[in-house]
């Protein structure tokens, strides 16, 4: 949908992401604006629409471009300010602890409602905000910087962002399957057989923060998820390798049949 109540908070966030999954705080934000012919109402609400994003989010335009095009075309690049040396996805170690936050695959159901591919009834209304409204965990980032050892966010998909911490660490990881945390409507279209949780485990855009850490912080972990009010779940362990697998009930689950991941394409 070209109106900007559908797309301002999608861009918004993901662009917001990259630097909290850092243990950063978001400051300023540059906007390039390329657009076809459009209508005064529909600037308007753009205007609109991202001002109340800067508003929630405590930050501001520092600058841009705007510019005719063919085709509308937004791009969002944020600059965030760290209290410690950013998290890199290269610090995770042997034995780490893996978490996210949140849920995953609510987005990516999200989006084939929007395609018209499944419906889900009453729950369509659930999977489609979280789809167009990320729900950062910006308040537990900021305690990031006290127990992560690497970190990333879940953009391109629980399995490929795990790759990418693996591969940045020289290390592999085991997760399980059965620790994987989905929501409750999620859980009950997989159960009315809607869908199939192995599906959305890797789809991407979930847009939350994938995390390494020492078990000596588990206690802290828990009481900082509590503090903020975010779901925080720990979901398997950094191993020795450059494998990621998942095990389901000590069977281990071929990677190779599910998706596991969004690829991008230069």
């Amino acid at each position: 949908n070209s109106e900007p109540k559908f797309f301002v908070k999608k861009i918004f966030r993901s662009s917001i992401s990259d630097i909290i999954c850092k243990g950063a705080q978001p400051y300023v934000y540059f906007l390039s604006l390329a657009i076809n012919k459009t209508s005064e109402k529909w600037i308007m609400n753009f205007k609109k629409e991202l001002n109340k994003e800067s508003k929630k989010f405590k930050v501001f335009l520092g600058g841009g471009d705007t510019s005719k095009s063919f085709k509308n075309s937004i791009n969002i690049s944020f600059i965030g300010i760290s209290k410690k040396k950013p998290i890199l996805r290269s610090g995770a170690k042997k034995n780490d602890d893996i978490y996210i936050t949140n849920y995953v695959g609510d987005s990516s159901i999200g989006l084939k409602i929007y395609q018209k591919k499944i419906d889900l009834g009453m729950s369509n209304i659930y999977f489609k905000k979280n789809y167009i409204e990320p729900n950062l965990p910006i308040k537990f980032s900021n305690f990031l910087y006290k127990f992560a050892s690497s970190s990333t966010d879940l953009s391109d998909g629980l399995i490929k962002d795990l790759k990418n911490i693996c591969i940045a660490s020289k290390c592999g990881a085991i997760i399980n399957f059965k620790s994987i945390p989905f929501s409750k409507p999620a859980e009950k279209a997989a159960k009315n057989n809607k869908i199939k949780l192995i599906n959305i485990v890797s789809q991407g855009d979930d847009y939350q923060i994938l995390f390494t850490a020492k078990s000596k912080f588990r206690k802290l972990i828990l009481k900082i998820a509590k503090k903020t009010s975010t779901k925080v779940t720990m979901i398997g362990k950094i191993s020795i390798g450059n494998v990621v697998k998942m095990t389901n009930e000590d069977k281990i689950i071929n990677l190779s049949d599910i998706k596991q991941g969004y690829t991008h394409k230069f």
